[in-house]
């Protein structure tokens, strides 16, 4: 009998040697390394450095940061009035003057987020006060198409407003696919998913800026038609009630702010306000505010924002119980 038996392996390798890796599984393994460090590069910017960088997100980081400080209510202290909105916010408040001149009365923060709609905002909320935000009054600035819409910037929002709780709600309501639900789940927890369309048109700016205007004139004038009045009216006192209902559970005041506009559309909206009780406040209503007064159909200049900051200064004076200052 041999007193060794020798291996059988016709590669030649002794008994528990571990084998060595093919050329193509050691290039496979390369290029998922450098996919991967590729995807954690763009992630640690997009959390980090693009807000630096661009004056848009920098601007929706501090929005969100001062907005998400707000905790309850402490005795003795001003009220605070947390105004939510898009660019129709954005374009016609002027924010530090309004704060400075609300200073004595009240902390005013802003959130603004452009292209966002009522299901942004009514799930964007509902999470806000999930995490412990409790202002004294909600201003919610939205238009009556923005109100009736089924429309959300999706994974922005799903990033910046929305919770995992809510993503599933909201993907319903807006008649998302799965394809579309997964996504926002995705966006949720990276930063660079959710903001791929935002870091492509900081770039498109920079680099061709009249082209990246035409896009974005093109967008604005892009109107989806509404339906009829009393489609219209049905519709906008449901969600009223709906935001007036969670704001009212976690002890917040919901004002409605109307904005100005060319048109009389916002009449419908100001009435699903008033047959369902809502507060709202309408301080311009149309024909007040010529052409003039606006850089396109729907946003304010520069001129019509000092007249719709002095009279959002004014009704939240009336509402907060303080003497409008002369």
């Amino acid at each position: 009998m041999p007193l060794s038996t020798s291996s059988s392996d016709p590669t030649g390798r002794r008994a528990g040697e571990i084998p060595e890796a093919s050329p193509m599984v050691r290039a496979s393994i390369a290029v998922i390394a450098f996919l991967a460090l590729i995807m954690a590069t763009a992630e640690v910017l997009s959390r980090f450095a693009f807000p630096r960088i661009s004056q848009i997100e920098g601007r929706i980081s501090l929005d969100e940061h001062q907005a998400m400080s707000i905790g309850v209510p402490v005795a003795g202290s001003p009220p605070t009035v947390l105004l939510v909105g898009n660019s129709l916010l954005l374009r016609g408040l002027e924010y530090p003057r309004i704060q400075t001149d609300m200073a004595q009365d009240a902390r005013v923060v802003r959130f603004v987020i452009e292209n966002t709609e009522y299901l942004d905002w009514y799930y964007g909320l509902r999470h806000m006060f999930t995490l412990g935000v409790r202002p004294t009054v909600v201003v919610l600035c939205l238009n009556l198409g923005q109100m009736v819409s089924t429309g959300t910037l999706g994974d922005y929002s799903a990033r910046h407003l929305f919770g995992i709780s809510e993503i599933l709600p909201v993907a319903h309501d807006a008649g998302m696919s799965a394809t579309q639900t997964s996504g926002l789940f995705l966006a949720h927890w990276s930063a660079f998913y959710a903001s791929r369309a935002t870091i492509r048109n900081f770039i498109l700016n920079q680099a061709d800026p009249p082209y990246a205007a035409a896009l974005h004139a093109l967008a604005d004038s892009a109107v989806s038609p509404l339906p009829g009045d009393a489609e219209l009216l049905t519709k906008a006192e449901a969600r009223l009630k709906n935001i007036q209902q969670i704001c009212s559970e976690n002890g917040v005041q919901f004002v409605l702010l109307i904005p100005p506009s060319l048109g009389s559309r916002n009449e419908l909206l100001a009435s699903a306000a008033r047959l369902q009780n809502i507060p709202f406040d309408y301080p311009i209503p149309p024909g007040t505010l010529g052409p003039q007064f606006f850089r396109d159909r729907f946003h304010l200049n520069e001129q019509g924002a000092i007249i719709f900051t002095d009279a959002i200064e004014h009704c939240l004076r009336e509402r907060l119980g303080k003497a409008p200052r002369r």
